[in-house]
């Protein structure tokens, strides 16, 4: 076939991470690790005639039809297996008939991506996966030395002496993504529970320490630049985006404003993110990679915090230059998808194709008790009515 197959397990950073590193301490959270894995349906907008998703779990029939009528295309078909697994391993044990010959468009390129375009009969040009993975660890672009960078740590006496000399500071796994993996240590105590933890799994499993201590910075906004480095190694620039947190959880992405650009302009901030994309490129990465980066609120600029080296949902929302949403809802039952669906046709709020309107980008993350609805604020829409029609269906 000709076109692109786009699919790709979203929770890349746990494919990534070496075992032997020591964790911090975290609770699991089953729940959110099955909505992560229905992320790969954000990939739909991207889409075009002629083009492939492969999905976790089957799509409703409405989710499809809804796609077309904004103006994406695509065919969308669920990857065989259990769910519970990789689709990388499903596709590699059982392939997708008619796919051969599509350019494969991953979301993230994981250890068990080749097998996938060998299998799939699938073209593409994938970027060796310890580039991957080394461009992807908090550790690499902390000691690209930007101003505002932690420090690495890979012992106690290290942690001990970094956390000391910040005060206030945030803990954070080389592979943390959206506030997993980041522990804020404020007082003695806490970084004396910190050090019991790491000193068990060391004792336990000889667990290797790795982590990167940063000062506890209050950020004021936090944006991302957006490239794809092309097979040559050359970056491509796609733009800022500036990217909504709660805390350090993200809830979405939106057009930065003036007064964001005009600084960022002043401080040079386009060629310091190039600097990075340029550093990925020479360690071997191609595809697509996002620079994240704040501005603090005593007035300054940490113009590079990690990067990404994999699609993303700010990714996404560049690519539409479209306000993304991530909210948080109840969902009671089956069925709430397409009823949001019929609420916002009969609010008149939904897109024709090429036009402005409020569309559901994901049916699998939600699910009860309380579901991840992912929104695009297509052309110069307003989220605004939104709230309403869920307070009807909730």
């Amino acid at each position: 076939m000709s076109g692109t197959v786009r699919f790709g397990s979203c929770d890349a950073e746990a494919h990534w991470r070496p075992a032997e590193l020591a964790t911090l301490p975290a609770l699991r959270n089953p729940h959110s690790e099955r909505l992560t894995r229905e992320m790969d349906q954000l990939q739909a907008v991207l889409c075009g005639p002629g083009d492939v998703l492969l999905t976790n779990r089957q799509l409703p029939s409405v989710f499809t039809e809804l796609m077309h009528a904004a103006g994406f295309g695509g065919r969308h078909l669920a990857v065989p297996g259990d769910p519970a697994e990789p689709v990388e391993r499903r596709l590699a044990a059982h392939p997708v008939p008619g796919l051969a010959g599509a350019v494969a468009a991953p979301y993230a390129v994981l250890p068990g991506t080749a097998p996938v375009l060998a299998r799939q009969g699938l073209r593409g040009r994938l970027p060796e996966p310890d580039a991957v993975r080394l461009v992807n660890s908090k550790t690499w672009t902390t000691e690209l030395g930007h101003p505002g960078a932690g420090t690495v740590v890979t012992g106690l006496a290290e942690l001990r002496a970094a956390a000391g000399a910040l005060g206030p500071c945030v803990v954070k796994d080389p592979y943390g993504v959206s506030g997993q993996g980041n522990l804020v240590v404020e007082s003695p105590e806490r970084l004396a529970f910190l050090e019991r933890h790491l000193a068990r799994e060391v004792e336990r499993r000889s667990a290797r320490i790795e982590l990167i201590v940063e000062p506890l910075h209050r950020p004021a906004e936090d944006f991302a630049a957006h490239f794809t480095i092309d097979p040559s190694g050359r970056p491509h620039w796609h733009g800022i985006r500036q990217v909504l947190n709660d805390g350090h959880a993200y809830r979405g992405s939106d057009r930065p404003s003036p007064e964001l650009l005009a600084r960022l302009d002043r401080a040079g901030y386009r060629e310091t993110a190039e600097s990075v994309a340029e550093a990925a490129a020479a360690a071997g990465y191609r595809g697509p990679l996002s620079v994240d980066s704040m501005t603090t609120a005593d007035g300054a600029l940490v113009p590079v915090l990690e990067a990404n080296a994999r699609l993303s949902p700010g990714m996404i929302a560049q690519q539409l230059d479209a306000r993304l949403e991530l909210r948080l809802v109840p969902i009671d039952g089956e069925g709430w998808f397409e009823r949001l669906v019929n609420a916002l046709d009969e609010a008149r709020l939904l897109p024709a194709a090429g036009g402005p309107g409020l569309l559901p980008l994901a049916a699998g993350t939600l699910a009860a008790p309380r579901g991840w609805l992912f929104l695009a604020a297509l052309g110069d829409a307003d989220p605004a009515p939104l709230t309403p029609v869920l307070e009807r269906l909730t």
